[in-house]
């Protein structure tokens, strides 16, 4: 599809902490975090290093306090000593603003050798009022530039960062390193802790607002190179791979229905529905900003590059196309526009790890949406009656499961769905296989 011209975006603040950490945070809401300890295996009197990545998701300034904790014995009960110049530290990001804050630390004598001696960090944030979000809560495009030089940024990228699931408190925040068998002679070296910033709107905004903008021709042509074609299939295992990895596997109808909900997305939906325009995306958005970071990105693979870069701002988009596309179908009230840009907040704070699964989040508005874009979506090996019949069978599984008052209306109203979309392929006549 041949897109409009677009002159300008509103470019989404870029995910340093991301790039650096591989995808590793921990949301603490308006603050997201990465920790880490480099070298993880450290001889007595040697000083090592925890590490802090801080991402303010905000535009409002921020106070950070970080109180530090390190251990006092091991698990045999005996004397541990770890030099530490202060165990609170306080500093400012300004709005937007992500950075590295460098706490060293030393064994010393009559420390033992040993492993897994814990390091716990408790964070505290405040802001002076509630703030806008600048980020997406799952992260959003890598920077194009940087504060710091490419050697600091590998040396970042090196660190063995700490995974943290949803359900684990964020009040306190642990990493851990060894004590090896050797000491070496004490180094009398500066423990003080240091902050350096990675990222802010002044230093590095503007350079990358004009970076970005420049590329919004290419991202044009790339755009309208994501057909379903192209993007249907390995979407198809990614929705599969994904949903499962946190904790919500699909039935195949469902990852059926929420892959061609995405493809639409990503192909011709935004122009159809004209529920929002393609540069308000956070695909097209994102597009821009990945190609500003590596132009040599629009060679890759279209469908790859799909899963790859764009699958969590098509994701978030989907839920919103997904309501416009639904609602003329239906008779229930799906809410108004910011409720439904708020459930679509909480399905991506489901996606980065910090909710439980919902139902909800496969139904409404995703598979919904695929079941009445069905068949502008199929693809050559591709029946429509094979979505509805893999969607009325998953319906029954998950009934038999169980299910509250409030799933039974959500699977009502996809039955629905699914009977006026049998109708429209008999009128169609569109032969089952």
């Amino acid at each position: 599809m041949i897109r409009e011209p677009i002159h300008k975006i509103e470019p989404l603040y870029p995910d340093v902490l991301g790039a650096i950490t591989g995808g590793k945070r921990i949301n603490l809401d308006k603050l997201q975090v990465a920790l880490g300890i480099h070298p993880t295996r450290a001889y007595i009197n040697q000083p090592i290093e925890v590490i802090v990545i801080f991402q303010n998701m905000v535009d409002q300034m921020m106070q950070i306090k970080v109180g530090v904790q390190v251990p006092t014995s091991d698990r045999r009960n005996e004397p541990v000593v770890i030099d530490l110049a202060k165990k609170t530290i306080g500093l400012g990001l300004r709005p937007g603003e992500v950075g590295v804050l460098h706490i060293p630390i030393a064994p010393l004598p009559p420390t033992q050798p040993g492993t897994g001696f814990p390091v716990r960090l408790a964070v505290r944030y405040r802001t002076a009022e509630e703030g806008r979000a600048i980020r997406p809560i799952t992260g959003g495009a890598p920077p194009s530039v940087l504060s710091v030089s490419n050697f600091k940024l590998q040396a970042l990228k090196e660190v063995q960062y700490e995974a943290h699931t949803w359900n684990e408190s964020s009040d306190i925040l642990t990493t851990y390193f060894d004590i090896a068998p050797k000491r070496i002679p004490p180094m009398n070296e500066d423990l003080e802790p240091r902050y350096e910033s990675l990222w802010t709107l002044e230093e590095a905004g503007q350079q990358e607002r004009e970076l970005i903008q420049s590329r919004i021709p290419m991202a044009l042509r790339v755009a309208s190179s994501l057909t379903k074609s192209v993007v249907y299939q390995p979407m198809l295992q990614t929705v599969e791979e994904r949903f499962a990895e946190r904790g919500m596997p699909l039935h195949p109808g469902e990852t059926q229905a929420i892959a061609k909900m995405i493809t639409y997305t990503l192909d011709e939906g935004l122009e159809l529905e004209h529920a929002f325009p393609l540069q308000e995306s956070r695909w097209f958005q994102t597009l821009v900003q990945v190609i500003a970071h590596d132009e040599a990105l629009v060679d890759m693979k279209k469908g790859q590059l799909a899963v790859q870069y764009l699958f969590e701002p098509a994701l978030y988009d989907a839920v919103l196309l997904g309501f416009a596309t639904v609602q003329p179908k239906v008779r229930e009230h799906l809410g108004d526009k910011r409720e439904q840009a708020n459930f679509a907040q909480r399905l991506m704070l489901w996606y980065a790890g910090q909710g439980a699964p919902d139902p909800s989040y496969i139904y409404l508005p995703l598979a919904m949406g695929g079941v009445v874009i069905n068949q502008m979506v199929s693809t050559r090996d591709d029946n429509p009656w094979y979505l509805i019949d893999d969607l009325r069978q998953a319906i029954r599984g998950r009934i038999r499961m169980g299910v509250n008052a409030e799933g039974m209306t959500l699977f009502q109203i996809m039955t629905d769905l699914l009977n006026e979309a049998e109708d429209s392929l008999r009128r169609a006549r569109v032969p089952r296989p």
